[in-house]
């Protein structure tokens, strides 16, 4: 009788744990995430506080396991890694997204916008008509994020559209809206992956690069160039993304305050980004590089010319027609 009362005692006591502790014995879901951007920079302080967040709202039950400065590899890499399980969500620009959904690269036209209201009404009206296209192709677009306004960055001033005719234009290896724009521009532009950049200045392999002022400084980019751009080449759009196996898994009470709560983290990041990019700015100016006047004139219209015959060229092959119409037809109302 008292072996069974002890018996009972401990059946009773594991029963009571278990119960006290539902944290323990739930399934535990690990996100691994990656992303190009620098330990420390502001997207990963934004990443690191939605991890948190995440994790406490989660009561520990989804962990993100954050990759950052591309340790994961490049966005192609990344892409492959994601395509076989090793990697479960990441932060893409235009490159890594677009092999996925080339339409979406329609947003990375040169000159397309002109102001921030305009790229925020792009993005809200046309973000549930690019999830759905995300989703059927195995991928769930958490969240749009921002990269920035494009600056072409050269060793020579470029004021005409003639200038780049004469410059050695670096451009991101499968970039297919990049090399179009500078071939519209009278150049051939030379690809090569972001980590080869530095390299290639300095042995006079190109002289021109493009890219936002925050992230020209984080690659010091801007210490080997003298003149930036007044005028945004484009602006680039990015998104987080993780697949859709991945998220499945996720219960609906946890999928839903992730994406509450990257939604969140990407509107601040998005805020602060375009704060820092001025900042960035001065300190490119500061640095010794001359900011070219804004064009005026013909110049100006040269340069808007180059949207249209980009635009013509990619509309049916990078993304439908009916996209582009649809964007101009939202533009107009701020124009």
């Amino acid at each position: 009788m008292k072996k069974l009362l002890t018996v009972f005692i401990f059946v009773a006591s594991v029963s009571l744990l278990f119960f006290l502790c539902p944290a323990e014995a739930a399934e535990k879901h690990i996100i691994k995430f990656a992303t190009l951007a620098p330990e420390g920079s502001a997207w990963m302080k934004t990443m690191r506080a939605a991890e948190s967040a995440i994790k406490e709202k989660s009561r520990g039950e989804v962990i993100f396991r954050v990759y950052p400065g591309g340790v994961a590899g490049d966005e192609l890499d990344v892409l492959r890694k994601m395509r076989i399980g090793q990697i479960h969500a990441a932060a893409f620009s235009g490159v890594g997204f677009g092999e996925i959904l080339p339409m979406v690269r329609v947003l990375d036209l040169p000159f397309l916008f002109r102001g921030y209201p305009e790229i925020d009404k792009v993005h809200e009206e046309l973000e549930s008509y690019f999830s759905q296209n995300f989703l059927e192709k195995g991928f769930v677009l958490l969240s749009w994020a921002e990269v920035g306004n494009v600056h072409l960055f050269s060793k020579q001033p470029i004021q005409k559209v003639e200038d780049i005719a004469r410059r050695k234009v670096w451009t991101w290896s499968g970039d297919p809206v990049a090399k179009e724009t500078f071939i519209q521009m009278g150049t051939s532009p030379i690809p090569l992956s972001v980590a080869d950049v530095i390299t290639s200045l300095n042995t006079g392999m190109i002289d021109t690069v493009y890219g936002p002022p925050l992230g020209a400084v984080a690659l010091q980019w801007h210490r080997y160039l003298k003149f930036m751009t007044s005028l945004p080449l484009t602006h680039s759009t990015g998104a987080l993304l993780i697949s859709a196996e991945s998220f499945k898994r996720i219960p609906e009470e946890h999928s839903t305050m992730i994406r509450s709560e990257i939604r969140k983290a990407m509107a601040r990041l998005t805020r602060e980004l375009r704060e820092q990019n001025e900042a960035a700015i001065q300190i490119i100016q500061k640095g010794g590089v001359t900011i070219t006047p804004m064009p005026a004139g013909a110049d100006l219209e040269a340069f808007y010319r180059i949207h249209d015959q980009v635009a013509r060229k990619l509309a049916g092959e990078l993304f439908p027609k009916e996209l582009l119409d649809r964007i101009n037809k939202i533009l107009a109302a701020f124009r």
